[in-house]
């Protein structure tokens, strides 16, 4: 297992250090959450946030222009592919998963049974390989063990995993099975 305080962070093609990404999912009692959650982070962190949430895949979703006004970085839906930059928040759309594929998210299809989606471990799954331990998982309110399988992977890459505390958890089912797995670096409530 590497340690991300030990190692080079990636580069980008250009040469410069990738952005450390957080990536941060979550379920029922999501938006809530990632209203608290983004309340209390500072504007100039220089870490790229992508949030994947479960949303209906044939409805507008309108994420994004809600955390806006709690979030002193951008808020951006996510669409085609785009180059991750420090100091912005990045939000799946409807209806795609999200891959995290050298130094740009890119959209992929989402699966047509509903049972097979679980887009967050999808999404912490091609951060972990991708970023190589300069990565952190966070797993918010939800239910449902989605994001489980993923922080073991970010984890085995030596990145951080953090997870909402249930007891501050709207729905504390992800949290829960997050903390099961015994990969968990820190439980805190939302807003810290």
């Amino acid at each position: 297992m590497r340690n991300p305080a030990s190692s080079e962070p990636p580069r980008n093609d250009e040469g410069r250090p990738r952005p450390t990404i957080v990536g941060i999912g979550a379920s029922a009692g999501g938006l809530d959450a990632l209203k608290r959650f983004f309340s209390a982070v500072p504007g100039d962190s220089g870490l790229a946030w992508v949030v994947v949430v479960h949303l209906p895949p044939d409805r507008e979703s309108h994420l994004a222009d809600l955390l806006q006004p709690h979030a002193q970085n951008p808020v951006i839906q996510v669409r085609g592919s785009m180059l991750i930059e420090p100091d912005h928040v990045y939000v799946i759309p409807p209806g795609r998963k999200l891959s995290a594929v050298d130094s740009h998210l890119h959209l992929d299809p989402l699966e047509t049974r509903r049972e097979d989606r679980s887009p967050v471990d999808h999404f912490f799954d091609t951060l972990a390989e991708a970023y190589d331990g300069h990565a952190v998982a966070v797993v918010l309110t939800g239910t449902g063990s989605d994001g489980t399988h993923g922080i073991r992977r970010i984890r085995g890459m030596g990145g951080i995993v953090i997870v909402q505390d249930p007891d501050d958890a709207e729905f504390d089912g992800m949290p829960r099975s997050a903390l099961a797995t015994g990969v968990v670096d820190l439980v805190l409530p939302v807003a810290e």
